[in-house]
C-alpha cells in the first residue's frame, strides 16, 4: 500500500467504526493486557481458577449445547428446509475454493497442532470413558485414542459455526439484514431491534469471544513454530523472543489480509489443502499403512457407536474424569464456540447462492471426512512409530512440548528434512488463513456489518490478537490458552442455542416454500416468513 492508500484506509476506518462493539472489544483487550502486565502471577492464578470454574463446572453447558446444535443442523440437512437457498444467484466461489476456505477457516491451528500428538497422548493416558476396557500404551489403546480425535474434530466441531453462519447468510442475503452476528437473532429480535441493546451486546460478546478464540489458535501455532526451531537448531527462546515471533506472525497475516478475500484467503486456503494432501500422502505411503488403516476403520466404528456417550461424558463420578473432560472435550467445544462468531460470519460471507443442505453437508460430510482421514493417518502413524520403537515421539514431547510431534514424525520418513520444512510451512499458512478470516469477521462486527471493512480496521484487530496471544503464551503456555478460550466461549454457547433454535422455528412457521420467482413477489414479515427454495448444489 502506498502513502495515499494508507491515509484513505485510515479515514475509512474512522468513518466506518461502530463505536459500541469496537470500544467495548478494544477496552476489554487493553484491560486484560494491562492487568497481566501489572500482576503476572495474579493473572496466571486467575486463569487457573477459571479453568476449574468454567471447564469443570460448566461442562454440562458446553456438552449439551454442542449436541443440541448438531441435532438442529442435522434436521436442516434432511428436512425440506435443506433446499432453501442462501441468497439469489450462482455461488460466488467454485466448489474447490469453497471447500478449501471452509476447511482452513474452521479448523486451521487445531488440526496441524493436535493432529500428530492428540491420539498419541490418548494412547499414553487412555480417556476415562475407555480406561476400563484397554491398557495404556497397549496396541488396543490406539483405537479409542484415534476415535476421540475424530470425535473432537468431527461433526460436533461444526455445530456452532453453522448456528451462526446459516442464519446470518439467510437473513443478510434474503432480508437485507446487517452482516453481523446479531443478525442470527433476527427471528427473536425482529428487524426493528437489530440495532437495540440486546443486539449490540451480542455483537460485543462476539468481538470478545473471537479475539479470545483466535488468540488461542495463534498461541498454539506460535508455540509450534518456536518448538520446531528449537528442535532443529537447539536455539531456545525466552519471553522476549516468544513475543517477537508472535508479532512477526501477526505482520505476516496482516500483509495477507489486506489483499482481500479473493486474492488472499482463497489462494492461501487452496495452498493449504495442497500441502496438507502431500504430507498426508507421505505419511500414508511411508508409514505403517496397513496397520494405520485398520486402526482407522476400527476407530470410526467406535466413534459411530459411542458418539452419544462421548458427547455427554462430563466425567462426573469417574476418577480424574472431570479434569480430563475439561482439558479435552470441554476445551475443544469452547474453542469451537468461541470461533463461532468469526467462522460463522466467514461461512456466511462465502456461502451466498448455496443451499442450506449443501452448507451443512460440506461441514458434516466433507469436513468431517477430511479431518478423520488426517487424524487417522497422522495420529495413527505417531502411535505405531512410538509403539514399534522406530522413534521416541513421547520422549521428544516430554522434552520440547506437544508442538514438536509433527516434526518428529515427518522427520522419521525418507527425505525427512524436506517433509519437516513443508510441515512448518503448513503450520504457518493454516494460521494465516484463520487470522485473515478472523480479522475480517471482527472488522465486520465493529463496523456495523460492513462486508468489506477497511484494511486499517483489520490490521488494528490483528495486532491486538497477536498481543493477547503473546501474553497468554508467556504467562501460562498451553494451559493458559486452554483456560482463556473456555472462559470467552461460555456466553456464546447460549447465543448459538438461541440463534439456531430461532432459525429452525422461523423456517417451520413459514408458508409452504415457494419457487424463487414467486417468493420474490410475496410479502415477507417476521410472523409469516417465506423461504426461497432451489435445487441442491452439486
Amino acid at each position: 500500500m502506498n502513502g495515499r492508500s494508507v491515509v484513505e484506509s485510515i479515514r475509512s476506518f474512522r468513518s466506518e467504526v461502530d463505536p459500541v462493539p469496537f470500544a467495548a472489544g478494544a477496552l476489554a483487550t487493553f484491560a486484560f493486557l494491562a492487568y497481566t502486565a501489572a500482576d503476572t502471577e495474579g493473572a496466571a492464578a486467575a486463569i487457573d481458577a477459571a479453568f476449574v470454574t468454567f471447564g469443570q463446572g460448566l461442562a454440562w453447558l458446553y456438552l449439551g449445547t454442542v449436541l443440541a446444535l448438531v441435532g438442529a443442523a442435522g434436521y436442516l440437512l434432511v428436512s425440506r428446509y435443506g433446499r432453501v437457498r442462501l441468497g439469489e444467484g450462482d455461488p460466488e466461489y467454485g466448489t474447490a475454493s469453497y471447500v478449501a476456505m471452509f476447511f482452513s477457516a474452521g479448523l486451521s491451528a487445531g488440526i496441524v497442532f493436535f493432529g500428530p500428538v492428540e491420539a498419541l497422548l490418548h494412547y499414553q493416558t487412555v480417556p476415562p470413558l475407555f480406561a476400563g476396557e484397554v491398557a495404556a500404551e497397549s496396541s488396543a489403546a490406539a483405537v479409542p485414542a484415534v476415535a476421540y480425535t475424530v470425535f473432537h474434530y468431527g461433526v460436533s466441531a461444526w455445530g456452532g459455526y453453522l448456528a451462526i453462519g446459516i442464519p446470518v447468510a439467510y437473513f443478510a442475503y434474503r432480508h437485507d439484514a446487517p452482516f453481523r452476528v446479531s443478525t442470527a437473532l433476527y427471528p427473536v429480535l425482529g428487524s426493528d431491534r437489530l440495532d437495540g441493546v440486546v443486539a449490540r451486546t451480542v455483537d460485543t460478546l462476539a468481538v470478545i469471544a473471537t479475539i479470545g478464540g483466535i488468540a488461542t489458535g495463534l498461541g498454539f501455532i506460535a508455540t509450534q513454530l518456536l518448538t520446531g526451531v528449537t528442535f532443529r537448531t537447539g536455539i531456545a527462546f525466552g519471553d522476549a523472543e516468544t513475543v517477537a515471533v508472535i508479532v512477526g506472525i501477526t505482520v505476516l497475516f496482516t500483509l495477507s489480509l489486506v489483499a482481500g478475500v479473493s486474492r488472499g484467503i482463497r489462494r492461501l486456503s487452496v495452498f493449504n489443502i495442497a500441502i496438507m494432501t502431500l504430507l498426508l500422502g507421505v505419511a500414508l505411503v511411508a508409514g505403517p499403512t496397513t496397520d494405520v488403516l485398520n486402526v482407522g476403520v476400527a476407530a470410526l466404528g467406535t466413534y459411530a457407536t459411542s458418539f452419544f456417550e462421548m458427547s455427554l461424558f462430563t466425567g462426573s463420578g469417574v476418577e480424574g474424569g472431570a479434569g480430563w473432560t475439561a482439558a479435552w472435550t470441554v476445551f475443544y467445544w469452547s474453542w469451537w464456540i468461541a470461533w463461532a462468531p468469526f467462522v460463522g460470519l466467514f461461512l456466511a460471507r462465502i456461502s451466498r447462492g448455496r443451499t442450506i443442505r449443501s452448507v451443512v453437508a460440506t461441514a458434516f460430510g466433507t469436513m468431517t471426512a477430511v479431518s478423520a482421514l488426517w487424524f487417522t493417518v497422522v495420529g495413527g502413524t505417531s502411535i505405531r512409530l512410538q509403539e514399534s520403537g522406530a522413534v521416541d515421539v513421547l520422549g521428544a514431547v516430554g522434552e520440547f512440548g506437544d508442538g514438536v510431534s509433527g516434526y518428529v514424525i515427518f522427520g522419521a520418513f525418507p527425505g525427512g528434512e524436506l517433509w519437516q520444512l513443508l510441515f512448518l510451512v503448513l503450520v504457518t499458512t493454516f494460521f494465516l488463513t484463520s487470522a485473515d478470516s478472523s480479522t475480517l469477521a471482527v472488522g465486520m462486527l465493529t463496523t456495523g456489518g460492513s462486508r468489506e471493512p477497511s484494511g486499517a480496521n483489520r490490521v488494528f484487530w490483528g495486532v491486538l490478537q497477536g498481543a493477547i496471544a503473546s501474553v497468554l503464551v508467556v504467562v501460562g503456555g498451553a494451559t493458559a490458552l486452554r483456560s482463556s478460550v473456555i472462559v470467552t466461549g461460555a456466553p456464546f454457547a447460549l447465543v448459538c442455542l438461541v440463534a439456531m433454535g430461532g432459525f429452525v422455528r422461523w423456517l417451520s412457521a413459514s408458508e409452504e416454500p415457494l419457487p424463487a420467482d414467486e417468493t420474490d413477489r410475496a410479502p415477507n414479515s417476521p410472523s409469516v416468513p417465506s423461504a426461497t427454495v432451489a435445487e441442491d448444489d452439486d
